[in-house]
């Protein structure tokens, strides 16, 4: 084909920027905010099984994930399976609010809710794998950093979209709005509201999105080979140089942001001792830097690079971090909130099109599969770290243990920086030009 008839259509460009709003409204309200505030410091349950659900749900996507990217490359099947995880994922999501307003028995809310919230997560992980494999049906080569840095910024316009419904459901009112006929619900009432506007924003992709029918989409496929496959991809260095060494260092560094996502609403609350409105609000007050961050990254990546940019993000995610553990001031952490949101949005807009640069573009659900399976394998050791070295800090009180929790996801951020460096810069690689 040429370069004309590649051309992704505007709508269907657009519908796939939007799924991120959707998606991000769930990453915002469930996993870094209302289901960890509402399991550990409503219910009164240990940060340990928050940890752990996000840990098993991860484990799940590590070992799944690969083999079903594999999966829909072969069959072509990208769009049916990421409708079928977006389902999951906004089912469970209501069903934290039914289960919430209608089990009034602790010992059998708290099994029942940690039970769905492992379905939901895995779901919206692995949901993640198939609409990232989709990025080049919706964009050019030249122009992939800027696609998928958009998508970025409007997911975080999903997550202010995410924080304002919730907080009309949790406090009644936001900013002063008030919709006649929403009360005040408590926590529990964010995730009914949440599932539906997960679904509202997704529904554009599965009609404007056409995946391409790729000649691979003929070949059998069985679990057996396919893992078999998976891991010659993953051992084989010369055939795919510099994707193993991206893989650990993905691995490194997200082992940090997973946990710093799951555990940020807890450490603005017990470190710094924001209430629970104030710290809704820093959600919404950092989200305008990830956007404006997310865009700038978008160009950077088109115009140095995705591996040039990318390590210049994560080193300043480790003075961040650094900055964090120091400081008990209210105006700075604010602004190193801030240059979270620009982090959180940047990271993610690099490392996709980083990937895509190291592999071939007809097996790239199969190595989205590795990448999910990269960061979810982060996502489980990360919040055990976290569990562990609060758990033995515990004595010392709430700042010391949260504190040098940060500390140990700031060394093993490093460790992820080291490897990156050694990637190799394929940005503008004559196989990835245009034809």
């Amino acid at each position: 084909m040429n370069a004309k008839e590649n051309k992704p259509s505007f709508s269907a460009t657009v519908a796939w920027i939007f799924y991120d709003f959707a998606n991000t409204a769930y990453s915002m309200n469930v996993v870094s905010l209302y289901f960890p505030v509402w399991i550990i410091n409503e219910l009164g349950q240990s940060d340990f099984w928050v940890s752990l659900v996000n840990s098993i749900s991860m484990a799940l996507v590590a070992l799944t994930m690969p083999v079903l990217g594999d999966w829909s490359d072969r069959k072509s099947k990208k769009i049916l399976a990421l409708f079928l995880f977006t389902l999951v994922c906004i089912l469970g999501t209501f069903s934290f609010g039914v289960a919430g307003k209608s089990i009034s028995s602790l010992s059998l809310l708290i099994p029942v809710v940690l039970i769905i919230y492992i379905f939901a997560n895995y779901s919206y992980q692995g949901g993640l794998v198939f609409y990232n494999a989709l990025l080049p049906a919706v964009s050019t080569p030249k122009i992939l950093g800027r696609i998928s840095g958009y998508g970025v910024a409007i997911g975080y316009m999903g997550s202010a979209a995410g924080l304002l419904v919730g907080g009309l459901f949790v406090d009644g009112s936001k900013f002063g709005l008030t919709i006649p006929g929403i009360e005040a619900g408590g926590t529990v009432a964010a995730f009914m509201p949440t599932a539906l506007l997960f679904l509202v924003f997704a529904l554009p992709i599965f009609v404007f999105v056409r995946e391409p029918q790729l000649k691979a989409g003929k070949d059998h496929w069985d679990i057996k080979s396919s893992y078999k496959k998976v891991w010659s991809s993953i051992t084989s260095t010369k055939k795919h140089p510099g994707l193993l060494r991206f893989l650990v260092a993905k691995y490194l560094y997200e082992d940090s942001i997973h946990t710093i996502i799951i555990f940020m609403g807890v450490y603005t609350q017990a470190v710094m001792g924001f209430s629970s409105e104030e710290t809704n609000n820093f959600f919404i007050i950092v989200i305008p830097a990830a956007v404006v961050g997310s865009i700038i990254c978008g160009v950077l990546t088109d115009h140095f690079g995705p591996k040039k940019t990318l390590v210049g993000v994560i080193f300043t995610w480790v003075v961040v971090l650094s900055l964090t553990i120091l400081t008990m001031n209210r105006t700075v952490f604010w602004f190193l909130g801030g240059s979270v949101g620009i982090l959180l949005g940047s990271t993610w807009t690099a490392a996709r099109p980083l990937l895509i640069t190291l592999v071939p573009k007809e097996n790239i659900g199969e190595f989205f599969g590795l990448y999910a399976l990269s960061g979810k394998a982060a996502a489980i050791t990360g919040p055990l770290i976290w569990s562990t070295v609060t758990l033995s800090f515990a004595r010392y009180g709430a700042i010391f243990k949260y504190k040098a929790a940060i500390g140990a996801l700031v060394l093993v951020m490093i460790g992820g920086l080291l490897i990156l460096w050694r990637v190799p810069d394929l940005h503008r690689s004559h196989k990835y030009e245009e034809k």
